[in-house]
C-alpha cells in the first residue's frame, strides 16, 4: 500500500527576517589609533630621509667641487696630447719628404700655410691632424665630437 502524502509545513512560528544587509568585520584599529601608528611610521622616516638627503646633496657638491678642481687638469692634458701628435705629425711629414731638398715643413710651394700676423696659436683641421692615421679615426673623433 501507498504512504499516506503529506504536506511540508513551515516550522512554528513561522521564519525568520532575511537578512539582506552586508556585515560588516569590525575594525581593527580605531582611528586614533590608525593615526598614532601613521604618526609613529612617518616621523621617523621623514627625520631619515632628510638626514639622506642633505648626505647626498653634500656628497653631490663634493663631487662637483672635485670636477671643477680637475677641469684644469684635463684640459691640460688634452693640449697636452694634442701637442703631441702635432709633433708626430711635423716628424713624419719630414721623414716623409727627406728626399726633396726644396721641401720646408709647414709651407706649401714655400708659402707658409696659416697666415697668422699676430703669432698666435692656429688649431689644425681634422684632416691634417689625422693625416697620418687611419681614415676611420678621424670619422670616428668627428662622430664622437658631435655627439657632445
Amino acid at each position: 500500500m501507498a504512504a499516506k502524502f503529506r504536506q511540508e509545513m513551515p516550522p512554528p512560528g513561522g521564519y525568520g527576517g532575511v537578512e539582506w544587509s552586508q556585515k560588516l568585520a569590525k575594525a581593527k584599529l580605531s582611528g586614533y589609533r590608525t593615526f598614532g601608528l601613521m604618526a609613529a611610521i612617518g616621523i621617523p622616516a621623514w627625520t631619515y630621509f632628510g638626514y639622506q638627503t642633505t648626505k647626498y646633496r653634500d656628497v653631490r657638491r663634493e663631487m662637483t667641487d672635485a670636477r671643477i678642481a680637475m677641469e684644469p687638469l684635463y684640459a691640460a692634458e688634452q693640449h697636452r696630447m694634442y701637442l703631441k701628435q702635432l709633433r708626430k705629425n711635423r716628424d713624419d711629414e719630414n721623414e716623409l719628404m727627406k728626399d726633396r731638398p726644396d721641401w720646408e715643413t709647414g709651407k706649401w710651394e714655400g708659402k707658409a700655410l696659416y697666415h697668422n700676423k699676430a703669432g698666435r696659436f692656429i688649431p689644425a683641421p681634422l684632416e691634417e691632424y689625422y693625416a697620418h692615421s687611419d681614415a676611420l679615426s678621424a670619422q670616428r673623433r668627428y662622430l664622437d665630437h658631435m655627439k657632445h
